[in-house]
């Protein structure tokens, strides 16, 4: 097999960031466009959430800084997305389906923001759509940059997205089962400490979320966690072998999982610098909600998931001798 390595890692993170800003203009161009042709009462989410939005500074720094992370994130993992023909699958994968659909923001588009808030199945739609068309934009512009800077011209195409498909069952269990579990521990833990009743009543944000005390509400969100879990486990899946085998492959894990479904938001990071308007009090009251829990929940099930997976490795290992 052929030896390459890594661009510079400056390098590559220029040229990712300015396409990851070039694609994110365009579209949202494009979709600002269409939103403002529809009804008022068919883009409230919309105009709430705003999933796009142009020419003020939140909306472009958070862009840049989310292209630097979405950068950073998969230059560990280079090799396996540059270097291989599933490599274009994979990447859009991880920025559509982890970073939009499984993430962590209850927002237009996510699995979160259907389980979570009101806002109708169109306007997830519109937001699933524009992003899609978005990132399948940014990878054929930077599989074609970074093709044409690659030392090695020639992709592999050895890779499978979903290699050694019998141990898939066994290991979306455990995935979806510990996703559960710590979902609900860290959550519970942080909503009797973090004063999540009292920002349920007085934040914003909250205006859109649904009454979630009753029987059909508690089904949805445990009934959408479980779904939750076995997309997360799938589309993290042809990432496994190249983190489960590391001496710290519970970080490269974390920074997969927390990475893409934390900073992937398309408003996260937006939102982050937003914040800056307010008092440094303000900014600071507003990192308590929501954002320990996430990053805790995503540290304890990486931890625990990389140790246990790795012990079911080493058995099967010891079977075969």
């Amino acid at each position: 097999m052929e030896k390459t390595k890594k661009p510079r890692l400056l390098a590559y993170l220029g040229r990712f960031t300015a396409v990851h800003a070039l694609s994110y203009i365009v579209i949202a161009i494009l979709f600002l466009n269409f939103q403002s042709l529809l009804p008022e009462t068919k883009r409230i989410a919309l105009d709430f959430y705003e999933p796009y939005r142009l020419f003020d500074f939140p909306a472009i720094a958070g862009q840049i800084v989310r292209g630097v992370a979405f950068a950073l994130i998969f230059y560990p993992f280079y090799d396996l997305i540059f270097r291989n023909k599933a490599g274009r699958i994979l990447l859009f994968a991880s920025m559509w389906g982890l970073a939009l659909f499984g993430s962590v923001e209850p927002q237009p588009g996510s699995v979160e923001g259907i389980i979570y808030t009101t806002t109708p199945f169109t306007e997830h739609l519109f937001v699933l759509i524009g992003v899609g068309v978005q990132m399948l934009l940014f990878v054929w512009i930077i599989f074609k940059w970074e093709s044409y800077i690659s030392e090695s011209k020639s992709l592999r195409s050895d890779f499978e997205l979903f290699p050694n498909r019998k141990k898939i069952k066994g290991y979306t269990t455990r995935f979806t089962i510990l996703h559960l579990v710590t979902y609900w521990v860290v959550g519970s833990i942080f909503y009797e400490i973090a004063g999540y009743k009292d920002a349920l009543e007085s934040m914003e944000v909250f205006e859109l979320w649904r009454d979630l005390e009753n029987l059909p509400a508690v089904m949805l969100v445990f009934g959408g966690q479980i779904f939750r879990g076995i997309f997360l486990a799938l589309l993290l899946y042809p990432f496994y072998h190249s983190y489960i085998f590391k001496k710290y492959g519970w970080a490269l894990l974390y920074l997969l999982l927390a990475g893409l479904t934390i900073f992937g938001s398309p408003i996260f990071l937006r939102e982050f610098f937003v914040a800056f308007d307010g008092t440094i009090r303000e900014f600071f009251e507003s990192l308590i909600i929501g954002i320990p829990e996430i990053f805790s929940q995503m540290l304890v099930f990486s931890l625990i998931f990389f140790f246990w997976q790795k012990r079911v490795e080493r058995k099967k290992m010891v079977n075969k001798k």
